[in-house]
């Protein structure tokens, strides 16, 4: 399989200026200010030896990902005064999946990789990684598990497209409820 993680996260690159920000448009067409931060690389033999750690072989996106950038920020909010406000997409380095797994909660489910919108995590699932199955990750939102039918550089890849926006719940909103519910 062929990884297309390095071209979108250096098309995002490509979009922010000198101070890692951007302006997105968001949900009814409101624009807002962002920035995106990457961390440096992890070196290959770090991620063999969390493998090893966890008794799990992680997703070779996954994986990928980790060696160009050992946790990113993406599409944090910026208010007007360029204070950083929040919410965006963390993913984590591997030293915060560690601490994440630590939370009962949270470990409990898989393996936690990012914290979205100030109230979901991103996790791997641990048995469908076993058995192979590409649709590997899942989002817990308070203590509801649900499964994206995703694996992690798709979801990576719409999130970007999607400028943030939880393009997993669009399929839920038709002409009929979507006014209802905002």
């Amino acid at each position: 399989m062929s990884h297309f993680i390095h071209n979108t996260l250096s098309g995002l690159k490509e979009l922010l200026n000198k101070k890692d920000q951007m302006k997105t448009v968001s949900d009814e067409g409101e624009v807002g200010n962002v920035s995106c931060s990457f961390n440096a690389p992890i070196k290959t033999t770090e991620v063999e030896m969390f493998e090893s750690e966890n008794n799990i072989k992680l997703p070779e996106d996954y994986k990928a990902f980790l060696t160009l950038h050992n946790g990113a920020r993406i599409y944090e909010l910026i208010d007007d005064d360029g204070v950083n406000i929040g919410s965006g997409l963390h993913l984590f380095s591997l030293n915060e999946v560690k601490e994440a797994q630590e939370l009962e909660f949270i470990g409990e489910q898989g393996i936690p990789i990012g914290h979205l919108l100030e109230d979901c995590f991103l996790i791997l699932d641990k048995e469908k990684l076993k058995v192979g199955d590409p649709n590997y990750l899942h989002i817990l939102e308070f203590t509801e598990l649900s499964s994206l039918n995703l694996n992690f550089e798709i979801f990576l890849d719409r999130y970007i497209i999607s400028q943030g926006v939880p393009f997993w719940s669009w399929p839920i909103y038709t002409a009929e409820n979507y006014y209802r519910t905002r």
